[in-house]
């Protein structure tokens, strides 16, 4: 008999602060975030920010895998590349209000890692957060045992 309802808000289980990048951003420096960052994917945001884009650990990969002869591109070319040439501008999102059940249903029928969660208004979304996998995850948990 199902008792508890993924009823949380995605506002509660964000991570509020994330970390992001501009389409300017080169992939030199979208490495390093990577590096030092554990995070699956960046949003893509303006000088408003205002959610243009994201870029994914898959959408690098894309830029450096190897030729068919297995060679490597070349490290200053694919550096010099910029964020804005390799992320993909039409995003799927949250907002704040929705319930984890809605955020776990997208990343299942998407298989997506993780969501960036806007604010919609009048223009273009304004990021207010990310919410990942495992965010999802330990709601759904919570919300099982009624902590939630």
């Amino acid at each position: 008999m199902l008792t508890a309802r993924a009823i949380t808000p995605v506002h509660e289980i964000m991570s509020h602060s994330p970390v992001t990048v501009a389409a300017s951003t080169t992939i030199g420096a979208l490495l390093e975030l990577f590096d030092r960052f554990d995070y699956n994917a960046f949003p893509v945001t303006d000088a408003a920010n205002t959610l243009t884009g994201i870029v994914t650990k898959l959408d690098l990969l894309r830029v450096l895998r190897p030729t068919q002869d297995l060679e490597l591109r070349d490290p200053a070319e694919v550096s010099a590349k910029t964020v804005g040439e390799i992320m993909r501008p039409g995003v799927i999102s949250l907002e704040g209000e929705d319930p984890i059940g809605v955020a776990a249903d997208l990343m299942v029928e998407t298989e997506l890692r993780s969501l960036p969660v806007v604010r919609r208004g009048p223009g273009r979304p304004e990021l207010v957060g990310m919410v990942s996998r495992g965010d999802v995850i330990r709601g759904l948990r919570f919300a099982m045992r009624g902590d939630g």
